[in-house]
């Protein structure tokens, strides 16, 4: 009996242990599953905080390329800087700021001819480091190589920074570089054709007006990227909207017409402030007209003194119907201003050449008056009296009266809030009375133009490129004359007058545009051309 209890006893004791024993292995278990469930919890939250440093890092990058840019084009900063810093802070994320350092690589630019295009390139290392706002151990660096590249903007027959459109009523051709920063609406009411091997677009293109999608009667022809003698291709409705666009737009120019979905990108060029009385050009201009007053490298000059009498007037207006305002007149005879007096033979100026050295010349006004709008007004121009060519920039309206830079002609160009052309017929006194009497009579404008447009919104087109310069006469049947570049980079401010068409505004005239090819030539470019930046991609890589 004493043998059976104490063997009962046993195996119970031994049911115990291994009871005991069950139950530690599962704790162990459970610990080492736990264990791990925490691990991979952690890793898991590791690599979600990791992935959201890198986003960090990369935006802070795109950020950097685009502020960099910016201050390229803008002359914060030199185009050769050799080191430069931007901070990227994000506002949806805490504030988290995550610094680029940008630093340059190569001691000298590298010309590359696109065509007849000089780009300006050099390589950039931009080096962003992000650390994680909830775990100060997760930093991530990234390297971007760049190449920074500069095209000078008149080397472009067109340029815009918003939606391009071009919709003429006579046949129109356009040759030169066409580039849009945004979308491209094209089409024609007679014949349109582009006889350029660039054309293109950082977004989309379409053949149609902005403000309606009905076509036009008429053709676009678009020059085919072949050797030889030119060969054209209509569109017929093939864009952005089309299927097979991706394709077909190669197939059909052979690179010649190319939008977003091409690789195309956004170019960055100066914004409206670099015109303003406290910009880029003002601080630069060697010659500065303020309401009616002259200085020269920040001299007063005094009229009859030290410039011919009536060379700066301000006391006329001429009535603008677009903008249904009269506009206040300062009138700047660019003869005058070279020191030529009335009489006075070539070369022999009665008072000195007051054009400025640089070749810029800024002028405004804040003295309009109540219900007036202010212009500019560049008259006797048509041979700009200074070897290194003349530009000419305002925050206001300017208005070119006459024939301009016809003779002897030189790099020039015109910046301003808008651009107005009056023919070699134009009278201030016909400015109010019906459009019939004010009828234009031929004209040639040897110039590049920046200037402000207006924004198409549904039934108000903005009377597109060739509505660029603004008209005020009766040009049926006239021709105008215009060799230099057009470039758009910012709305007008002063002159937001709405397009319109026929009385009491004008009549198209027969439109002779084409691109100064001497633009091709950097040596020939107006003074201060501004550059179109751009940012390519080369390589990177992650720390």
């Amino acid at each position: 009996m004493l043998f059976r209890r104490l063997l009962n006893e046993n195996k119970k004791g031994q049911a115990l242990i291994l009871s005991y024993t069950i139950v530690v292995v599962f704790v162990i278990i459970s610990v080492s599953l736990f264990a791990k469930a925490v691990s991979e919890k952690n890793i898991a939250q590791r690599n979600r905080l990791t992935q959201e440093a890198f986003y960090l890092a990369e935006g802070a990058t795109e950020n950097a390329m685009a502020s960099f840019a910016s201050a390229i084009a803008n002359y914060q900063v030199a185009a050769d800087i050799a080191n430069y810093n931007v901070n990227t802070t994000f506002s949806t994320f805490g504030n988290t700021v995550v610094n680029s350092q940008i630093r340059r690589l190569e001691d000298s630019d590298r010309l590359i001819l696109e065509g007849a295009t000089n780009v300006l390139v050099r390589n950039y290392e931009f080096v962003s480091t992000a650390m994680h706002p909830e775990n100060n151990t997760i930093i991530v660096t990234l390297h971007q190589i760049v190449a920074r590249r500069l095209i000078p903007a008149f080397q472009y027959m067109i340029f815009y920074n918003d939606d391009l459109e071009i919709l003429p009523g006579p046949v129109m051709t356009l040759s030169g570089r066409i580039h849009s920063n945004k979308d491209i609406y094209v089409d024609s009411n007679s014949t349109l054709t582009i006889d350029s091997l660039y054309f293109r677009s950082a977004g989309d293109i379409f053949n149609q007006r902005k403000d309606s999608p009905t076509p036009s009667p008429g053709d676009v022809a678009i020059r085919v990227n072949k050797p030889g003698a030119p060969q054209y291709q209509n569109m017929n409705n093939l864009d952005s909207d089309s299927p097979n666009w991706t394709d077909e737009a190669i197939n059909r120019w052979q690179g010649t017409v190319k939008s977003s979905v091409h690789g195309v990108t956004k170019l960055t060029a100066p914004s409206v402030a670099s015109i303003q009385p406290a910009g880029y050009y003002r601080s630069w201009a060697d010659v500065a007209i303020s309401n009616g007053a002259l200085t020269k490298n920040g001299i007063p000059l005094t009229e009859g003194v030290d410039y011919p009498v009536g060379t700066i007037t301000t006391n006329t207006s001429a009535y603008n119907n677009r903008e249904g305002k009269f506009i206040k007149m300062t009138n700047v005879d660019l003869k005058k201003l070279a020191g030529y007096v009335p009489n006075d033979p070539p070369g022999t100026p009665s008072f000195s050449n007051n054009l400025p050295a640089n070749g810029l010349l800024y002028a405004t006004r804040d003295d309009a008056g109540a219900g007036l709008e202010p212009g500019i007004r560049l008259l006797n121009g048509s041979e700009i009296h200074r070897n290194g060519g003349l530009t000419v920039v305002s925050n206001d309206p300017v208005y070119i009266l006459g024939d301009y830079n016809t003779v002897n002609e030189k790099p020039t160009s015109v910046i301003g809030d808008s651009l107005n052309l009056l023919s070699n017929n134009w009278k201030d006194v016909n400015s109010t009375q019906v459009l019939g009497s004010r009828a234009a009579k031929e004209t040639t404008v040897n110039c590049a133009f920046i200037a402000g447009i207006d924004t198409t919104t549904a039934g108000n087109y903005n009377g597109g490129l060739e509505n660029y310069p603004r008209f005020h006469e009766n040009w049926t049947g006239i021709r105008l004359n215009i060799k230099g570049s057009f470039v758009a980079l910012w709305n007008s401010i002063i002159a937001t007058g709405a397009w319109v068409y026929g009385s009491r505004q004008y009549t198209a005239p027969n439109r002779s545009w084409q691109y100064n090819t001497d633009f091709n030539n950097p040596a020939k470019l107006p003074p201060f051309t501004p550059w179109a930046v751009e940012m390519q991609r080369v390589a990177w890589w992650e720390e």
